[in-house]
């Protein structure tokens, strides 16, 4: 028998391939069968899109639907807002693992910002993608999350 913590929940209900759960999570008996609970899923959310839009690694295709479910938007209207066409939207969400260029990449970023309305937010993404002189990151992408105190935050160790 194991004893201790258990080990971090792999998180996929979000469309993110890389998110994991350290604490905040329960398993649940429904009356479809076994599930899980999320502890205040809203805040979760807008936890991983601002570690998304703020980190240091390339935004894929799955990240770039992430953060436009997020703000709420059709495809139609992130390719407004953007100033690319509805199937330029498509093509990024369709390649979940390709990294976005550059500049699409700080576009979507700074949407995400301006929309959220968190000033601090596209500074520091700028900075991580400069610190990260353009590398492309290897398949180890995850990111841990932990609440407390009813905030969900990245952890720096899972």
């Amino acid at each position: 028998m194991r004893h201790g913590r258990p080990p971090p929940f792999h998180y996929t209900r979000c469309g993110l391939d890389d998110v994991w759960l350290a604490n905040g999570w329960r398993v649940k008996d429904t009356e479809y069968g076994r599930g899980f609970a999320i502890e205040n899923a809203d805040r979760l959310h807008r936890a991983i899109a601002s570690a998304v839009a703020s980190g240091p690694r390339p935004l894929r295709g799955q990240e770039a639907r992430f953060l436009r479910v997020m703000l709420n938007l059709s495809q139609a209207d992130m390719a407004r807002l953007l100033g690319v066409d509805r199937a330029t939207v498509i093509r990024w969400e369709k390649a979940r693992k390709k990294p976005l260029s550059r500049m699409q990449d700080i576009a979507l970023r700074a949407t995400y910002a301006a929309r959220v309305d968190e000033a601090a937010l596209l500074p520091n993404a700028i900075a991580g993608l400069q610190e990260a002189g353009g590398r492309r990151h290897g398949p180890d992408r995850r990111a841990v999350f932990r609440t407390s105190k009813r905030e969900w935050r990245e952890s720096k160790a899972a």
